[in-house]
């Protein structure tokens, strides 16, 4: 029983361990990007990306969306995805452009965004479950349409 027990907590020390150790580095976003703090949805995706070597690594991109509005409170790195690429915290300032453009599917972040508001909004208003990822998700393909290295979903937002 003891063994049990010490094998679980062991066990639960590595996953905090683990959990604990990534580290995020917050990328600046184009003003007119950025919304206020407020009421917002924290969504995490883990993501493969090629580094500076071309190897593969894993890496998490943090989205703090709004629960209104279209732009993002924050959009943060796991510190290896800036140190192991040529990407820095101003990428998207300075690529703001590229942000507005379309995508593959012919829409562009903001009709997403707005798509997501008019599918995850009651008749009264109030926010349905999964508005907040549905404006991830945009934000997700606005920013691997524009950044330098492969970027891959490994796992659905957490």
């Amino acid at each position: 029983m003891k063994k049990l027990f010490l094998s679980l907590l062991a066990t639960c020390l590595l996953t905090l361990t683990a959990n604990a150790q990534t580290r995020f580095v917050k990328m600046e976003l184009p003003s007119f990007r950025q919304s206020p703090a407020g009421p917002s949805e924290t969504i995490i995706y883990d993501v493969s990306f090629k580094n500076k070597d071309g190897k593969t690594e894993k890496g998490q991109m943090k989205f703090v969306v709004p629960d209104e509005g279209n732009g993002l409170i924050s959009l943060e790195f796991s510190d290896n995805m800036i140190k192991n690429t040529s990407v820095t915290t101003n990428y998207f300032v300075v690529n703001a452009n590229k942000l507005s453009e379309e995508s593959a599917e012919g829409k562009s972040l903001s009709d997403c965004l707005t798509d997501c508001k008019k599918n995850f909004t009651n008749p009264d208003g109030t926010k349905i479950k999964g508005r907040g990822e549905c404006k991830a998700g945009c934000w997700w393909d606005a920013a691997v349409k524009v950044l330098p290295m492969v970027l891959s979903l490994v796992a659905a937002a957490k």
